[in-house]
């Protein structure tokens, strides 16, 4: 047996020996850290694969998904086999040098797999009920809506904008993007954790695109121009369009993660070209952070103009040329 055989036998041992106390403190905790496995189990599955091969990483997971099953609950022990296969799908993208978007769609792909198994198709046994979500939802909406009418008086109450969130067809609706939301920023952390990792450990990475290169695409644009112009016409009273609201408010949240994405590359450009220090650029991440949050309209307009203007390509351009001075 030759010492990389031992090796890898060595190393996807300890990592069996480390996910199995990791399963048993979860299980003391209560499950804690089941909605995290995604971000955190397929990492040294990814580094195992690169470190040794693809067919020894589906040995290793073999091994850890029967570990699992073992010490933790069905229902770890599914989070935890879904998550090595993402681990193991996203290594052999790499391996043949899959571009980045496909690795991401990837994790997304599993990601969204889970939601479905969980939230529909083994729903009882997994102990959700899709039905209580929406009741639960709808009743907080509810409790909101009363403090208000109570606050600024019971005409509240006829805001067309308020029924419509108490709509169950659009509670669902909500609930369905948030679940597809959530996979999409899954699969980008799961990314960018890998590339922060592989480049520690000085093992080839995915290729990461410049600033530069990274531009809102022609479908892009539209989506979030016709969200914004549905939004402004919906505010009139159009019958044509009101009979679309529960539509048009599920497509607003998507088109402002987008403003939002786009806003932050232009913030983060605007950061390298003004701010030298380090400490400064953490500081104002947490700023933009803050916009992000409790002011839309400021993040609305920065993402619009880095999609619609050439503004980051103005101020890329200032960077290189304050680097040739």
């Amino acid at each position: 047996m030759n010492k990389r055989r031992v090796n890898s036998i060595t190393y996807g041992a300890l990592l069996s020996a480390l996910l199995g106390v990791f399963l048993l403190f979860n299980r003391q905790t209560g499950g804690l850290f089941d909605a995290y496995m995604l971000w955190i189990i397929p990492l040294p599955v990814i580094v195992y694969c690169l470190k040794f091969d693809v067919k020894q990483g589906m040995i290793m997971g073999v091994a850890m998904a029967l570990l699992s099953f073992i010490v933790a609950t069905p229902m770890t022990a599914f989070y935890v086999a879904s998550s090595i296969v993402a681990g193991l799908i996203y290594a052999d993208g790499l391996k043949k040098e899959k571009s980045s978007m496909q690795l991401i769609l990837s994790v997304i792909l599993i990601s969204m797999f889970i939601t479905v198994v969980t939230m529909i198709i083994f729903a009882k046994f997994f102990g959700y009920s899709l039905t209580a979500d929406i009741d639960y939802t709808r009743n907080s909406v509810q409790m909101m809506i009363e403090a208000m009418a109570k606050a600024l008086g019971p005409e509240v109450l006829e805001n067309p904008l308020l029924k419509l969130m108490l709509s169950r067809n659009f509670l669902l609706y909500i609930i369905v993007l948030s679940s597809l939301l959530t996979s999409i920023l899954e699969g980008i952390l799961v990314h960018l954790l890998a590339i922060l990792i592989l480049r520690r450990l000085k093992m080839p990475g995915p290729k990461v695109r410049p600033l530069s290169e990274i531009k809102a695409p022609w479908y892009i644009k539209r989506f979030v121009i016709v969200s914004f112009a549905l939004m402004i016409l919906n505010g009139f009273n159009i019958p044509f369009i009101n009979q679309y609201s529960e539509i048009i408010m599920g497509l607003l949240p998507v088109a402002y993660i987008f403003c939002g994405f786009f806003a932050y590359l232009l913030a983060l450009t605007w950061i390298n070209l003004r701010i030298p220090g380090r400490n400064s650029r953490i500081l104002l991440v947490f700023v933009v952070m803050f916009l992000l949050m409790f002011a839309p309209p400021v993040i609305m307009v920065a993402g619009m103009m880095d999609m619609f203007t050439n503004t980051r390509d103005r101020i890329l351009r200032g960077i290189r040329y304050e680097q040739n001075r």
